[in-house]
């Protein structure tokens, strides 16, 4: 059931961000070292206090040398919009090649997530920053 604010005023958020800012996708429970990740990367946003920290792991597509990303998890401080927006870029990334994903935008995340206020826009950009950081990091060990 869907409840509206108490001002009677209609939600802000679609049904996909609400759905996964309450059960999203790939989140790190507990501690990074919980999780044997390759790389990671950061970006966050001073002004509203949003950050978001990627963890890839990254393996050899079979037969090939396409390096991709086998497995994702995240950390996100931020609002619903934030939370729901890295979740969306860890499903949309998950499985594809380093170049693949880097190549997600934020107007995919956007879209995936049935859309997002103007003004909470920048949490997806954000997502795509904290993932291209984690990219560029691994490909520096390499």
């Amino acid at each position: 059931m869907t409840r509206k604010p108490s001002n009677n005023q209609p939600w802000i958020y679609s049904e996909k961000v609400k759905e996964l800012f309450l059960h999203p996708k790939n989140y790190l429970h507990g501690s990074e070292q919980d999780f044997n990740f390759d790389a990671k990367g950061t970006a966050g946003n001073p002004v509203c206090g949003d950050e978001m920290i990627i963890y890839i792991k990254v393996s050899h597509r079979a037969k090939s040398a396409d390096l991709i990303i086998k497995d994702i998890k995240w950390k996100t401080y931020g609002c619903a919009s934030a939370i729901a927006s890295t979740s969306a870029l860890s499903e949309l990334a998950k499985g594809k090649t380093m170049s693949e994903a880097q190549k997600i935008t934020p107007e995919q995340i956007e879209n995936y997530l049935g859309g997002l206020p103007k003004h909470k826009f920048h949490c997806s950009v954000l997502g795509q920053q904290a993932l291209t950081d984690a990219i560029k990091k691994y490909k520096e060990t390499i």
